[in-house]
């Protein structure tokens, strides 16, 4: 499959805000409080989900949502490639936050 935008579904933003913005540090949930930004960074996220083939099934990918200075967090996108939407996300199984709010700090954890 040719590289296609996927679309972030309400769904989607709305679990950004759910599950992702309580693990990054103040000032970058202050600049992502506006789902027009949450959005734009989904779309970029979804992005860099490489899907090569046409597959009728929903496909996972894990991305890291990068924030300027703090660590990667890791991200599955559950992805819907005939539809080309972004139907959700969540924090990828295995890792773990040890660290503190203004500190992050993912590990793996088996």
């Amino acid at each position: 499959m040719s590289q296609k935008t996927i679309h972030p579904t309400i769904h989607a933003i709305d679990r950004f805000e759910q599950r992702v913005l309580p693990q990054l540090p103040e000032i970058s949930r202050t600049r992502l409080q506006n789902k027009k930004k949450i959005k734009q960074s989904l779309y970029e996220l979804s992005g860099r989900a490489e899907i090569t083939e046409e597959v009728n099934q929903m496909l996972h990918f894990q991305v890291f949502f990068v924030v300027r200075n703090y660590p990667p967090i890791p991200i599955t996108l559950v992805i819907n490639p005939v539809k080309r939407i972004l139907c959700t996300l969540y924090i990828s199984p295995g890792w773990q936050n040890v660290g503190c709010e203004e500190s992050p700090k993912w590990v793996w954890s088996s």
